[in-house]
């Protein structure tokens, strides 16, 4: 079997403090940016630095930094762990200066792993093995933290407590964050900026929720979100991109653009109801409405602000 190979084109800066979400599909390209950043993957092109010292490539007159001079931590997928260690040996492993005691028991219950502190790795569920990776990255003196989808196989119900600990210690540091995801919603939680990576090329890049209501391609508004696309007016190949969670039940012209549909069918999505409708153009995208018409009624529907995204 012919093994893929992707080329992966990235350049950005980040200050100290920054925290970046990339978001993409698999095999985009997000987890060899991060291998790049830390120094782990050889580049064909560019190079990293991280306060102006360099990472990778290569620089005339210049030495890369050690890895273990970088204060990079990196939590990988999958997860690594050392298993004759127990889960408190793994969160302290590799700490030069040996934390205070106190200080190892609050990151631990803060965690979630207080009851398995002397557990080894073999005992662990996935979700607890990423508590216990997260927890060795988060115990490192870092300067930058580099999160590869690090809650993935954590319960939903513990994801916002363990994404506001990361937050939070990474304020603390002054630290710069990256995290790389195929959830928009984990991306958008945890960063100020982020980043729309597709096939190895970064598409857009801006604040969390300026990417998500102004992408400028109809490849971008698919990637956040965006179903549907009806022809704008004015030059050729340009669409309203019409998001799910961003259309009303009635003409409201005042609030964005009044289209004609057909409700296809209706079924139920969490608290709302997922519709498909059939727009007069001869489009088809779905909506979600608390109390949504039946099928087969035609109505209008505003959708607000709609950007308009081109090829």
């Amino acid at each position: 079997m012919e093994r893929r190979q992707l080329t992966v084109q990235v350049g950005f800066g980040l200050e100290a403090g920054e925290r970046l979400a990339i978001f993409g599909t698999s095999g985009a390209g997000k987890t060899t940016i991060l291998e790049s950043i830390a120094g782990l993957t050889r580049l064909s092109r560019g190079i990293v630095r991280i306060d102006g010292k360099l990472v990778a490539g290569r620089s005339k007159g210049e030495t890369a930094l050690e890895p273990r001079d970088r204060q990079v931590a990196l939590v990988r997928q999958p997860t690594t762990l050392f298993p004759h260690l127990t889960v408190e040996q793994n969160v302290t492993y590799g700490i030069r200066r040996s934390p205070a005691r106190g200080r190892v028991t609050e990151l631990l219950e803060r965690l979630g792993l207080s009851v398995l502190a002397r557990a080894r790795g073999a005992a662990l569920s996935g979700g607890q093995r990423q508590r216990v990776a997260l927890g060795r990255a988060l115990a490192s003196s870092f300067r930058v933290l580099l999160l590869d989808e690090p809650l993935s196989a954590v319960d939903v119900a513990a994801r916002e407590a363990l994404r506001l600990l990361t937050i939070e210690i990474s304020v603390e540091r002054g630290a710069t964050g990256i995290l790389v995801t195929h959830d928009l919603t984990e991306a958008q939680a945890f960063s100020d900026r982020l980043g729309i990576i597709d096939n190895g090329r970064l598409l857009q890049m801006g604040g969390a929720l300026e990417v998500v209501l102004s992408p400028v391609t109809r490849r971008v508004a698919e990637l956040v979100g965006y179903g549907g696309f009806v022809p704008a007016p004015g030059a050729a190949n340009r669409w309203y991109a019409i998001h799910p969670d961003r259309v009303l039940l009635g003409s409201a012209g005042e609030r964005g653009v009044v289209l004609t549909g057909s409700i296809l069918s209706t079924r139920p999505f969490g608290s709302r109801y997922e519709c498909t409708v059939a727009e007069r153009s001869g489009g088809q995208f779905t909506i979600h409405l608390d109390e949504p018409p039946a099928a087969g009624v035609v109505c209008a529907l505003t959708v607000l602000d709609p950007p308009v995204v081109h090829a």
